[in-house]
């Protein structure tokens, strides 16, 4: 295997919504103490001693990584809906993993890992941490793989996408094999001709500013699963959390997540009045042809417009997938854009024998609480359910008694 590319110290390696989610905690919940916790959907991927001992140089490094007087100008052009206040607050934003961070590794080799602190300063944490895990695995553990082919694949990818006027962007780096794939793929994509359809941008600032891209992003399930804890309500969760959001950003990022606890009470809580405040809709779990379905008669039925708004589908994709996808919301007049990460970030086959797949991670980072109070998720597909079990059960109780729950 070739030697991987070490991740820049930099703190815009960093999906932008991250950045954007940090400003909204500041204003309206800046004392709250919160706590992640990684959990791995696979139970075979298990570390050895060198994985875990390259995580652990990699954690400690990050109380190195600051925000330059670079990134900050860089960010107060760019995206103009974060504040003079949060900037000058991430200008002096320290990361302090040996406080925040606790790590191990069980004799099995399961790793376990915790983030816990007041949540303006840990919510930038979890997307570095994922692309660490990833990378300390796929140097010392799975090495069945190298890099060969991933320049024109990615390139045919995004051209396949061009060509069938799919809009979409790349949201590879909490999913990636390690940073030199996603540099790779983000100066791929960068160079795509125009045509019906167009690469939009990255998620990843630190590369949408090497490669001249637009930074691009939405909101994360934790905004509106930590709302919904703090204040004490499932039912009305989902329009607290939007309220909130466009009460700081005015309208930009105008993108609404679906699938915290449900698409069936997120549809109850999004009346005409937000609906019309949102540019569109993120799917995120579920089927996406219902999902096309459902957005289009709830906007019919508040008197909206469908073709006004825009549904952003960012749930496992690849591109063929995401053009069966754009076909349908055509049948519907929907717009529609694609937020692709693990298929253009960790699509790699075996080195041995290339005509097997080379397993991606599957590993996320998740909120599990809020203060004393437990935080959950009710995905639209029950096996990404989050959180205590017994807070989880008793959330299904509460949103199916008022006919909330599928």
């Amino acid at each position: 295997m070739e030697l991987a590319e070490p991740a820049p110290q930099s703190i815009l390696d960093q999906d932008l919504y991250k950045f954007c989610m940090q400003q909204a905690v500041l204003e309206h919940y800046p004392d709250v103490v919160v706590e992640y916790g990684f959990i791995n959907r696979d139970p075979s991927m298990r570390f050895n001693q060198a994985a875990f001992t390259q995580l652990q140089k990699d954690i400690a490094h990050m109380e190195h990584t600051t925000a330059t007087n670079k990134d900050i100008e860089y960010l107060k052009h760019t995206c103009p809906y974060l504040s003079a206040e949060y900037l000058q607050f991430l200008a002096s934003y320290r990361f302090n993993p040996t406080v925040d961070i606790a790590c191990s590794l069980d004799a099995m080799g399961a790793l376990e890992l915790k983030i816990m602190g007041k949540w303006t300063q840990v919510i930038l944490y979890e997307i570095p941490l994922l692309s660490m895990i990833s990378s300390a695995y796929f140097s010392h553990v799975d090495t069945d793989w190298n890099y060969t082919g991933q320049l024109e694949k990615i390139t045919a990818k995004g051209l396949q996408l061009v060509d069938a006027s799919c809009e979409f962007a790349e949201f590879g780096t909490r999913r990636r094999r390690d940073f030199k794939t996603q540099n790779m793929v983000v100066c791929a994509l960068s160079q795509l001709h125009c045509g019906p359809g167009q690469c939009t941008g990255t998620s990843n600032v630190y590369l949408a500013r090497k490669y001249n891209m637009k930074p691009v992003g939405t909101v994360g399930h934790e905004w509106t699963m930590a709302i919904a804890a703090l204040e004490g309500t499932y039912e009305n969760g989902n329009s607290l959390a939007l309220r909130k959001w466009h009460a700081t950003f005015k309208g930009s990022l105008g993108i609404a997540l679906t699938d915290t606890f449900g698409t069936t009470a997120f549809f109850a809580n999004f009346d005409r009045q937000l609906a019309s405040l949102y540019a569109g809709v993120r799917h995120d779990s579920g089927d996406p042809f219902q999902f096309i379905e459902r957005v289009h008669a709830h906007y019919t039925k508040i008197g909206i417009s469908p073709a006004t708004k825009t549904i952003v589908f960012s749930d496992g994709l690849d591109p063929e997938k995401a053009i069966r996808v754009r076909k349908y919301c055509a049948k519907y007049a929907v717009n529609c854009s694609f937020g692709i990460g693990t298929n253009f970030t960790n699509d790699f086959l075996c080195a041995s024998d290339p005509t097997k797949q080379s397993k991606a991670a599957n590993i996320v980072i998740k909120l599990l609480k809020c203060g004393d109070r437990y935080c959950v998720k009710l995905s639209d597909v029950t096996s990404k359910h989050t959180g205590d079990a017994c807070e989880v059960e008793r959330a299904q109780t509460s949103l199916t008694r008022l006919g909330l729950l599928d």
